[in-house]
């Protein structure tokens, strides 16, 4: 690898801090679901586990993202939003599966929901950071 290439695949202090504030989201996160979702089978520790297991891949593949839509580097983009997609899921699919057939049809509806939501406002964020030029990102 280059320095250039290097150079290019840093994530940065912002990037950096992302990850930070995903880990910190997904402990929060625990902390919601164990009230919540543990009378409905749903186990807080697997789900602490996946969250944070999946936090870092899914930080991150948001940072290659936007550095992948800033190059118009198409491959980049690809690979990094599957795993980016996978990692965002995977915490709400282990809730889907353990609280299946427990779970109340409103639960469902919430993590939908929630789905929805937190998925486009993470589409929103990393749209709107493709379009900042990187020298002041």
């Amino acid at each position: 690898m280059t320095t250039d290439s290097a150079h290019e695949d840093r994530i940065g202090w912002f990037g950096r801090a992302w990850v930070a504030a995903v880990f910190g989201y997904s402990i929060l996160r625990a902390v919601v679901v164990w009230p919540t979702l543990g009378t409905y089978g749903v186990n807080p520790w697997v789900f602490l586990v996946i969250d944070v297991l999946t936090a870092w891949p899914y930080a991150v593949g948001q940072v290659r993202v936007v550095q992948g839509l800033r190059r118009k580097n198409w491959k980049k983009v690809e690979s990094w939003g599957i795993v980016t997609l996978l990692s965002f899921l995977a915490p709400y699919a282990y809730i889907v599966l353990a609280g299946s057939g427990e779970m109340p049809a409103l639960a469902y509806a919430v993590v939908g929901l929630l789905v929805v939501v937190i998925g486009a406002a993470a589409v929103m964020r990393i749209i709107r950071q493709a379009r900042v030029p990187e020298a002041t990102a």
